[in-house]
Order: structure tokens, then sequence, then C-alpha cells
């Protein structure tokens, strides 16, 4: 239980996830950013309770694949398949992208200084960064899913650590001109209910991660509940530390520089707070807190890329396990070498900023579908199973916050990019053609190798 709540919170990664997204939630909702996270947070907490009942009654390392598969039949099962590794394999990229550009800031630093500043905007000099990082995952979760939970805790300890540190000196710090204290947070923000809801969309990213510790209820040692309950633990805990973080940071500086400064947010913070040391420890932080979502979300790919394997819509070879390390190693590297190529690629973005954004916005849109399909998932199976449509938990809950997401990304589907709709609807479009020429290549129900 403890090693499953560790991979959830780590993979939440609440200091990558402030320093990426949260100068985004302030351009969109002001001083209501906070807000939007915790509004955010109920409909996810009742998905998570989806992915938790089960995880319970069927622990598969697909996840949301698998459960979509059992209840709707081998056509949804196919397209939730794409849309699941779609999901995974942008978080990856996604992670990797921050991980080159705070390595560069930190290797590029006047006490370090081994590289050349002007690297950090290179988008080809972040790929290759990056790149190197995906390469140092592999070998971490080809070695096994402890020792990828030690590595994790211990990064992770020190990250909540460094956190509160900053959060105290925070509050001790006066609160800046233009800046956003505690009583003026219960806001919609300056763009209303649009604004509103493009920051809790965004917030998606923030809040992403708890759920990869569905993908390990093949390999845990605890009760089929562990897994569902781990995640939750994650997702409280992580939620409330990233919240009392937003809450400090807002107070050292005036709103528009969190949104000038949305690529290096957390940079901004502790060079508001006096530079120098601060921002080396800062952009540390960033880095292990990077480096800990990164290789979690890998470990969530890889193993349900094992699952579908083992269905027929990925070639067998995908479910090798490793004879030492336990771990499903043709699958890792396989993964990590697609990761490894289209992070390359997105060094030929035009700057920086772009390279992050297009990976962020279809990386949301597609988490959001994953959210949906699990919460349906739940409702479906256990109202054939007979639990009454009143049960709260298995039933009223997990709608209700399917009901939520579905409503909060046809509002800001609105508000996207042009590009970034075209490729959100292509992907959908890819997963039906995908879904309609797979759907005969799985395997029945009946002979499925059990988990």
């Amino acid at each position: 239980m403890g090693d499953l709540s560790i991979l959830a919170s780590a993979s939440m990664a609440p200091a990558y996830s402030i320093a990426t997204t949260f100068g985004i939630m302030i351009a969109a909702a002001g001083a209501g950013a906070p807000l939007a996270l915790l509004f955010l947070s109920i409909p996810v907490a009742f998905i998570a309770l989806a992915f938790h009942r089960l995880c319970a009654v069927k622990p598969d390392a697909g996840s949301t694949y698998a459960w979509s598969r059992i209840v709707f039949g081998r056509t949804a099962g196919a397209f939730s398949a794409w849309i699941v590794v779609l999901s995974y394999f942008f978080g990856a990229v996604a992670a990797v992208v921050p991980a080159g550009t705070y390595t560069l800031e930190l290797l590029s630093n006047p006490q370090i200084h081994l590289l050349s500043p002007s690297l950090v905007e290179q988008p080809a000099a972040v790929a290759v960064a990056g790149g190197l990082w995906v390469i140092g995952a592999s070998i971490l979760l080809i070695g096994g899913v402890k020792p990828t939970a030690n590595a994790s805790g211990l990064f992770l300890w020190i990250e909540i650590g460094a956190l509160l540190a900053f959060v105290g000196i925070a509050f001790a710090h006066p609160i800046a001109h233009g800046a956003a204290p505690v009583t003026s947070l219960f806001t919609l923000g300056p763009l209303g209910l649009a604004g509103f809801a493009s920051a809790t969309v965004s917030a998606i990213w923030v809040i992403d991660g708890w759920e990869v510790s569905s993908c390990t209820s093949e390999e845990g040692k605890g009760t089929a509940k562990d897994p569902g309950k781990g995640g939750i633990i994650g997702l409280v805990a992580t939620t409330a530390l990233t919240l009392l973080c937003m809450i400090a940071f807002m107070r050292i500086g005036p709103l528009h520089a969190f949104s000038d400064h949305s690529s290096d947010t957390l940079a901004y913070i502790a060079g508001q707070l006096g530079g120098g040391l601060y921002t080396d420890v800062m952009i540390a932080v960033v880095l292990l807190s990077t480096g800990a979502t990164l290789w979690t979300t890998q470990l969530g790919l890889s193993r349900i890329a094992f699952s579908m394997a083992r269905d027929r819509l990925f070639p067998r070879v995908l479910t090798d396990v490793h004879p030492q390390f336990g771990t499903p190693h043709i699958s890792i590297a396989t993964i990590n070498v697609g990761v490894l190529v289209v992070t390359l690629l997105t060094g030929f973005a035009p700057n920086v900023n772009a390279q992050w954004t297009y990976v962020l916005d279809t990386e949301t849109f597609v988490l959001g579908l994953t959210f949906i399909i699990t919460g349906l998932a739940c409702a479906t199976h256990f109202l054939r199973a007979g639990v009454p449509a009143t049960d709260l938990t298995r039933v009223v809950l997990p709608m209700i916050g399917v009901v939520t997401i579905v409503a909060l990304l046809a509002v800001n589907f609105a508000s996207l990019a042009p590009n970034v709709q075209w490729l959100a609807v292509g992907a959908l479009a890819v997963g039906v053609v995908y879904a309609a020429a797979m759907r005969r290549r799985l395997v029945p129900l009946e002979q499925r190798p059990a988990a």
C-alpha cells in the first residue's frame, strides 16, 4: 500500500505540475486558479472511486482499456486501447520537454556553468536533454517496480520537504503589489466562466497520475483493493499539497507575472523569494519531480501495452517478462523507443513554448476521455451485476464525475487553437478506424489469459 501510494503521488508530481501548469491556469482564471483545481478535484475523486471499485473486482494491468473491453465489448475495447495509449504516450512526452528544459537551466546557471544559457531556448537542445531522461527511465523501469517505487519515494520525500519549506518562506514574505492574498481566491477570475472552465480543464494535467497504481494490480503483494486505495490516497494528499503551494506562491508576485513565466513558473517564484541558492534548489526539485512522473507514466504505459499484447492488439512479444526482474522488459523498451523518437521530433518545433503547448493541449483532451470511459465502465458493470442505481460509490458518484468532465471538455474544446482541435478530432477518427480494424484480433473473453 505504501509503494502504491508513493507511485500515485510521485506520478502526480506536485512540483512538476506547478512548474508547467500554474502559469497557464492563472492566465485563464487569475486568482481563481486554486479554486479551479479544488473544483476539479471533486469529480476526479469520484472517478478515482470508479478505478478503486473496478480494480477490486477486475484487477488487470490494462486498467481503463481492459475494463472497457470487458464491459462494452471488442469495438469499444479497441477504441479505448487507442485513447489510453495516446493519453499515456503524450503524458510521457509532456514530462520529457520540461525535464530537458530544467536540466539545461541547472547546468547553465552561473554556479555550474557547464553549458551555455542560450541552449535553454533551443527546442533541439531541450529534446536531446529530455531524450537522455527517457533512456535513464528505461533502465530503472526494467529493473523492477520495487526499485522504481523506492527511487520515486526518495525523490518524492525530497520534493515534499522542499516544497513545504518554500511554502513557509512564501507565507513569511510580504504580499507583493498585484498579488492575490488568500481572501481573494474565491473567484471565477477576470475572464468569467469561460476562463474558469479553461483553468479547470488545464488542472486535469495537474491532478493526473494517481491512476498509475491501477496498472500494477497484477504485481502487488496485497489485496485487489490496494491499487485503488493507493490511488485515492495519492490523489487526496498530493492535491492538498499542490493547493497549499498555489495559495502560498500567489502572494509573492503580481498575477500577470505568473502568466508571463508560464514555462518556468517555479524558477520565477524562487527568484521572487531571493534567487541564488533558492533558484538552484527549486530547479533541482522540479527535475526530481519530473523524473519521477516520467518513469511512473512510462510504467503505466508499459503495463497497458503488456495487457493489450496479451489480447493480441499488440505483438505478443510485448508480453515477455524478464526472468530476473519480473518486468515486461520488451514492452518497456519498445514504449521508450517510441517516446524517444517523438521527443526528438519535438526539437523541430518553432520554440520551446510551442513545443510544450502542442503536447499539453492534446494530452489534456485524451486524458479526460480516459476518465470518462472508466466512470462509464464502472457504473455499467455494477448496474449489470444487480447493484442498485442508487449505490453511491459504484454508480452515482462515478456518473457525476463523468457528466462533469464531459461538460468541461465540451466547453474547453471551443477555446482550443484550430490546429489542436484538428489534432484532437483526428486522434478520435484514427481511434474509430483502429477499433474497426482491430476488434476481430481481440482474444474472446472466455479465452483471455487470467490476470
